[in-house]
């Protein structure tokens, strides 16, 4: 195996606002039409779907998570760091791609063996039955392949393939569409029709993507990099513990404290909340996990750094708002009505993912800095006190309470992280704007609260109208740079364009 390779020396740039805001729009319009997707599936999967499959299939992936959060090793951002080339350097290693490849395949192939030796132990701990192995089982075969596959699309999105990552995330969702109307529906495999169908999709896109990825940089493991990126990434596991803590602790307790009925009811208000996830910040993080490196080497990087965060801030407040507000009508025509209470804690969750946003850019300077073993610090006090909270407000606020912990483990690491960040290397960022906008979108909401019951139409039509007026007042109190709107909007409009001139399949041109 190689241990010393010349890196590449061209290399195209991602600094620019413009740049990212470029692959935020087309990963969120992908994201966008794979959660649409998704809710038109709702209707079906609520009626052959039982609330305690629900449960099981939540409580799975806490099992099938906690083995990936010991596996993960924070390669998929080291390889990031050291393919991109630290400091000063402009340069790319893509030695850096294979070495992450092989060291992922040879830890998570390992875990998922263990996984699976202990399958009824785990079964035992957060299903609280041994006879739900043969889930978890399943579950980590597909762990395997998914993470293998977050490799390639990391590599994708560093080389700004973005069309390319997004023609990937919709056709495994077809894909995994197509499994699940065979299996659940048709079959009615249930839980294990949901598992199998994964692994079939997982495994044949894992398989695909590093056929191609490694073809392009070549088959050179390095293992003194792989210690170097281990270094870097190990300490970043301990921020999938957190999350996994604050994204499925709570559907513990819930379990404990009320039923698995319960549990599957707060699962579907998580999924509802999650369009938020996926459609706003997943995708901006994907565009600024690679462009966060590029940016601190520039000598305008500072500037480039205050308006992104100020976009997106905007961006998701707004965003959050929409769907707080639309939640309740949305839930009650797509969800049978036993899953209707669902819309109870949505908006306390989505406000959870707001937080977990902003956050993004105070755990920049620490990635950029290579203080990865603060984030790690900053994880295990957001665990504790997440912990601390569901034990505290689930046995008596049940689902609310679940979701009133999330807001507060994450609004403790927010806090954390800035104020460390802080001190390494000040940002000077607006939140007075950031303020702003939070204001008006409370209001907002608190005015929603009192309108009237209404039709579909006319409920969506007056909160549609209520979220245009909190847009134009941001605007006009400056929650946002109106140049910065104009171009966002301008790169909306332009891939818009670029998707109606597509011509039709068969179409000759």
């Amino acid at each position: 195996m190689s241990t010393a390779i010349e890196p590449v020396v061209v290399r195209p740039s991602i600094t620019s606002a413009r740049s990212l805001w470029r692959s935020w729009i087309v990963y969120a319009l992908s994201s966008v039409a794979s959660r649409l997707v998704g809710f038109l599936m709702l209707p079906i999967y609520t009626r052959v779907l039982s609330p305690e499959e629900y449960g099981i299939r939540a409580m799975v992936t806490v099992g099938v998570d906690l083995v990936g959060m010991v596996c993960s090793l924070g390669l998929t951002t080291a390889m990031i760091r050291h393919y991109t080339g630290d400091g000063a350097e402009a340069r790319r290693h893509p030695e850096a791609v294979s070495t992450a490849y092989a060291t992922g395949a040879l830890v998570l192939g390992g875990g998922a063996a263990l996984g699976m030796l202990g399958a009824r132990w785990l079964a035992m701990l957060v299903l609280g039955d041994a006879a739900y192995a043969g889930y978890l089982r399943l579950g980590l075969v597909s762990l395997f392949f998914v993470n293998t596959m977050e490799i390639g699309l990391a590599y994708l999105r560093v080389r700004q393939r973005a069309t390319t990552v997004a023609f990937v995330g919709l056709s495994t969702l077809g894909l995994t569409l197509a499994t699940n109307l065979v299996l659940v529906v048709w079959l009615r495999q249930g839980v294990a029709g949901i598992l199998y169908g994964e692994i079939f999709t997982f495994g044949l896109f894992s398989l695909i993507l590093a056929r191609l990825t490694l073809r392009d940089v070549g088959v050179r493991v390095s293992p003194a990099l792989a210690r170097r990126m281990i270094a870097y990434g190990a300490p970043l596991t301990l921020m999938p513990f957190a999350w996994l803590l604050v994204n499925r602790s709570d559907g513990v307790f819930l379990t404990h404290h009320g039923s698995l009925g319960a549990t599957g009811i707060y699962a579907l208000a998580i999924q509802c909340a999650q369009v938020l996830l996926l459609a706003v910040i997943l995708p901006f993080r994907d565009a600024w996990e690679p462009g966060q490196f590029e940016v601190a080497r520039q000598p305008d990087g500072g500037r480039t750094y205050q308006r992104m965060f100020q976009t997106f801030a905007f961006t998701v407040v707004i965003a959050a708002f929409t769907l707080a507000i639309g939640a309740e009508d949305v839930i009650g025509v797509m969800a049978a009505p036993r899953f209707h209470a669902a819309a109870t804690v949505v908006p306390i969750l989505l406000a959870a993912h707001v937080v977990m946003g902003i956050s993004l850019f105070f755990n920049s300077v620490l990635l950029v800095k290579n203080r990865t073993p603060l984030l790690g610090g900053v994880a295990l006090v957001t665990a504790a006190v997440n912990v601390a909270a569901n034990a505290l407000l689930v046995p008596r606020f049940l689902a609310v309470g679940a979701a009133c912990s999330r807001v507060i483990a994450l609004v403790v690491m927010a806090a954390l992280t800035w104020w460390i960040a802080e001190r390494l290397s000040p940002q000077r960022l607006d939140f007075v704007a950031f303020a702003k906008v939070v204001a008006l979108a409370v209001a907002g909401f608190g005015v929603s609260r009192l309108l009237p019951d209404e039709t579909l139409i006319v409920s969506l039509a007056l909160k549609a109208a209520l979220v245009l007026a909190v847009v134009g007042l941001s605007v006009v109190i400056g929650a946002v740079d109106r140049r910065d709107v104009r171009h966002l909007l301008a790169l909306l409009l332009e891939r818009l364009r670029l998707q109606r001139a597509r011509p039709a399949p068969g179409t000759v041109r």
